[in-house]
Parts: structure tokens; C-alpha cells; sequence
């Protein structure tokens, strides 16, 4: 009897000495592992839906800035003067101007275009890579010298680095440094294509690509951001 007891005890005394202070049991290795998983899940599609919310503020400003545009050139256009004599009554209207027609149908289109490339952020967000890109594809093929072709080529390689496809990732990014250089989303694609350098292994080339990304835009964001990779990644 007295051989049991002991046991008893020093089985309490063994199961005490793994508790936490609270007397909560600690998760096993697996389950810290998931809830690690599942916080770095969480924090992605938190910062997708950011960046969502920011390339809508950007659609919407290019769309105000038109529209502000379009109303200033109405507003400008002075009527004509009155004929000193009409000589004759016409029987047919005047056409109207091909300028006049063009402009709103120049606005029709570039508020359809800008509709599509929200729905294509909107894929995007969504996890459906494929779809997104087809849609960015459909945006910069629309209007390949507007105001969104560089942000669709951008995010079409942001849709093959979310799928760990570095090298197609890496292609779009150059068609955006250098057929849009001078564009807001070519520093983003040089930093992009310095993490992508990363993944492939070739720590090198993405340490000259951080570089240049703080010699050709020092006053970018992403200028900021590869001086902290590029302290990172230095050894």
C-alpha cells in the first residue's frame, strides 16, 4: 500500500513540474507550430487587404483628378459669339464637334478600365492568382500608355510571387522598371525584384538590386525598406 502511494506522488509531482506558472499546460511543440502558421496567415491577408484599400485610394484620386480636369476644359470653353447676320436659316443642325464628342466617351472608358482594375485588386486579395492576373492582363491591354499599365504589369508578377513563381515574378517587374521607369510603381517593382532575388537563392544579385533601389529613388519609401533588407541580408 505504502509502495502505491509513493508512486501516486511522485506521478502528481511529475505532471505539477510540467505546468506553467498559471497551472495551464504548455502546447506541444505541433500546436505552437500551428498557431505560429495560423498567425502568419492572419497578418498576410491583413496585409492584403491594406494594400487593396491603398490601390483603391490611388484609382479613386486618378479618377477625381479626370474628372476635375474634364470639368475645368467645360468650364473653360467660352461660347461662341452671336452672327452679326444670319444670311439664311439652316435646315440641317451644325454636327457637334469631334472633340466634344470624344471627351465623354474618353471618361466612360477610363472609369470602365478603372472598374476593372479594382475588380482585379479585388481577385487578388481573394487568393485567386490566376483570375487576378487574366484581369490585370485585360487592364494593361486596354491601355498600355495610361495611367494604370504600370500597376497592372506590376501586380500580374505580384500574382506569380504570391504563387512562388520568382521567375515569371521577376519578368514583369523589369517591363516595369524599364518601359515605366518614371512611374509610381517602379521603385516597388525594384524592391520586389530584390525579394524575389532572395527566394531564388542569389543573395548577391539582390543585395546590388537594394542598391539600386536607394540610388535611383533615395526618397521612396522602398528606398527606406532596402537599407533594413539590405542590414538583413548582409551576411
Amino acid at each position: 500500500m505504502r509502495t502505491l502511494l509513493a508512486g501516486a506522488a511522485l506521478l502528481l509531482a511529475a505532471c505539477a513540474s510540467t505546468q506553467s506558472p498559471d497551472g495551464a499546460m504548455p502546447p506541444p511543440p505541433a500546436a505552437q507550430q500551428q498557431q505560429t502558421a495560423a498567425s502568419d496567415q492572419r497578418l498576410d491577408e491583413l496585409q492584403t487587404t491594406l494594400t487593396e484599400l491603398l490601390e483603391r485610394i490611388d484609382v479613386l484620386n486618378q479618377r477625381i483628378a479626370r474628372m476635375e480636369e474634364e470639368r475645368v476644359v467645360r468650364g473653360s470653353a467660352a461660347p461662341p459669339p452671336p452672327p452679326e447676320s444670319v444670311p439664311e436659316a439652316r435646315t440641317t443642325p451644325a454636327p457637334a464637334p469631334a472633340q466634344a464628342q470624344a471627351q465623354p466617351q474618353a471618361a466612360l472608358v477610363g472609369a470602365k478600365l478603372a472598374d476593372d482594375y479594382r475588380r482585379a485588386i479585388m481577385l487578388f486579395g481573394r487568393g485567386s492568382y490566376a483570375e487576378a492576373r487574366k484581369a490585370f492582363q485585360a487592364v494593361y491591354d486596354s491601355d498600355q500608355t495610361g495611367d494604370l499599365a504600370d500597376n497592372a504589369l506590376f501586380w500580374i508578377g505580384e500574382t506569380y510571387f504570391a504563387a512562388r513563381d520568382y521567375n515569371n515574378a521577376m519578368r514583369f517587374y523589369a517591363r516595369v522598371t524599364t518601359d515605366y521607369a518614371d512611374q509610381n510603381k517602379a521603385p516597388d517593382a525594384l524592391y520586389k525584384t530584390a525579394l524575389a532575388q532572395e527566394k531564388t537563392g542569389d543573395l548577391a544579385l539582390a543585395r546590388k538590386t537594394l542598391q539600386q533601389v536607394i540610388e535611383r529613388y533615395p526618397y521612396s519609401t522602398f528606398a527606406t525598406s532596402s537599407k533594413q533588407e539590405l542590414q538583413r541580408i548582409r551576411y
